[in-house]
C-alpha cells in the first residue's frame, strides 16, 4: 500500500474506535478495523513498504505549546477562520506525538502526517453542491470556493443525535465517497448505512468513512495533485487537507 489513513481516538486507553483505510495511488481502498493501538501497529506493519505515507487523525505537532488559556494551534485557528470547525487540540495532549514516535520506532522508511477528515469532507461536499468536483481531476490549480464556504455546513454525520437525520447524513457521505468523479475502488465494497444498523454500528461506520476521507487527501498528495495542501508548519502543527487557490490563500494569511 502507498497510503494508510487512520481514524483513532484521542485517548489510547479507549478500545475500538480505530479504522484504517489502506490505499494505493490508483484509488484502491481496503478498510481494516483495529481494537487497540497494538492491533493498529500490526496492521500497519503487515502492509508497510518503503515510502509508505501514514495519515493520523489526531494533532501531532504543536500541542506542547498549548496551555494557560491556549487551546488551539495556529493551524487550527486558520481553519476556524474559514468556518472549518475543529476540536481543541489541547485535548489531544501528546497522543499524536507518542504514536508518531512508536510508528517510526517500529517501522522504517515511512512518512507520517496529520490529517483532518472533516476539513476534507466540507471541501468536497461544497464542491459537489456547486457541481465542481470534476475540476479536481485537472492539473490546473483553480479558484473553486468562494465566501459562501465559511458559512456552509455539510450534513452532520458525527454527533448527530436524531436517528433519521444521522442515517440520512451517513447515506449522503456514502454517496460522496462513491461518487464517480473520485473513481475510488473499494474491496470489499464500501458498507452502506441502512435502517438495520444500531447507533454503535453507525458510529463505527463513521470512523471508517473518516479514514476514507483522509485516504482521499493522501491519494491526491501521493499523485502530486495541486489540490493536496499542507496547512501550517511542522513546528506549530501542520495538517494535510484539500484546498483550492481560494482556500490556500486564506489559510496562508
Amino acid at each position: 500500500m502507498d497510503i494508510i489513513s487512520i481514524d483513532l481516538p484521542w485517548r489510547e486507553t479507549k478500545k475500538g474506535a480505530r479504522a484504517l483505510a489502506l490505499a494505493d495511488k490508483g484509488g484502491n481502498i481496503k478498510i481494516a478495523p483495529a481494537a487497540d493501538d497494538d492491533e493498529l501497529l500490526r496492521i500497519v506493519r503487515d502492509n508497510a513498504r518503503p515510502g509508505l505515507l501514514i495519515l493520523l487523525d489526531v494533532p501531532i505537532d504543536g500541542t506542547e505549546n498549548l496551555g494557560e488559556g491556549k487551546y488551539q494551534r495556529p493551524v487550527d485557528m486558520a481553519l476556524l477562520r474559514q468556518g472549518i470547525w475543529v476540536l481543541p487540540s489541547r485535548q489531544a495532549k501528546a497522543r499524536g506525538k507518542e504514536l508518531e514516535a512508536r510508528l517510526n520506532r517500529e517501522i522504517k522508511g515511512i512518512t507520517i502526517q496529520e490529517i483532518y477528515p472533516y476539513a476534507v469532507y466540507k471541501f468536497l461536499a461544497y464542491l459537489r453542491d456547486k457541481q465542481l468536483l470534476s475540476h479536481l481531476k485537472r492539473d490546473k490549480f483553480e479558484v473553486l470556493l468562494d465566501d459562501g464556504f465559511r458559512a456552509y455546513r455539510p450534513p452532520k454525520y458525527k454527533r448527530e443525535q436524531q436517528r433519521e437525520r444521522h442515517l440520512a447524513n451517513m447515506k449522503y457521505l456514502y454517496s460522496l465517497l462513491t461518487d464517480p468523479d473520485f473513481g475510488l475502488k473499494f474491496s470489499p465494497p464500501l458498507p452502506r448505512p441502512d435502517d438495520s444498523l444500531t447507533r454503535g454500528e453507525l458510529d463505527k461506520l463513521g470512523d471508517e468513512y473518516d479514514a476514507c476521507l483522509g485516504a482521499i487527501a493522501g491519494i491526491y498528495y501521493a499523485n502530486g495533485s495541486p489540490y493536496a495542501y499542507l496547512a501550517g508548519d511542522r513546528d506549530s502543527g501542520s495538517i494535510l487537507l484539500l484546498a483550492d487557490r481560494w482556500l490556500a490563500a486564506k489559510l496562508n494569511n
